[in-house]
């Protein structure tokens, strides 16, 4: 009986352990800047009926996301545990790249988690680690969006702020 009391423990604190985000432990960090938008606020969106406007197009596709957490430094020991992090969280929820771009020192990576749905996935993770004009020349950002994320709504809405810039 104690055997499986503290297989249950253990197991509850496991799942208590994964439940969380690799990457709160940012939040509490003096030199990094983060926004966490939880769904709670995307739930609020939901109330909202759906928009006609080309506009809204990114209001109707945030109604799908459960949760969206940006982490972004210019500290050079806490980008390098940034990055630590990020290849965690790919080996872990096995993410796929689904693309990376380099230009002038900056380097972006975009990794998903495919549901059976090729159009829909359920995690986009995005790190960006950049030669900036700090100290140090880098800063780092990771940004982690979870929730029912449909690949051709954010693919149109990032080909329409690509075109006005």
């Amino acid at each position: 009986m104690k055997k499986v009391v503290y297989i249950l423990a253990f197991l509850f604190v496991s799942n208590v352990t994964f439940g969380q985000s690799l990457f709160d432990e940012l939040e509490d960090l003096e030199e990094v800047s983060s926004v966490v938008i939880t769904k709670d606020m995307f739930d609020l969106l939901k109330q909202f009926p759906d928009a006609k406007s080309e506009d809204m197009e990114v209001f109707n596709t945030a109604k799908g996301l459960d949760e969206l957490k940006m982490f972004s430094t210019d500290d050079l020991s806490i980008a390098t545990k940034m990055e630590q992090m990020v290849n965690r969280a790919i080996k872990n929820s096995n993410l796929t790249q689904l693309m990376r771009v380099k230009d002038k020192g900056s380097r972006v990576k975009i990794y998903v988690k495919t549901t059976p749905n090729k159009e829909i996935v359920s995690e986009v993770l995005m790190f960006v680690k950049s030669a900036g004009d700090n100290q140090d020349g880098k800063s780092s950002t990771v940004v982690s969006l979870t929730g029912d994320i449909n690949l051709k709504d954010l693919s149109k809405i990032t080909n329409k702020y690509s075109e006005s810039n």
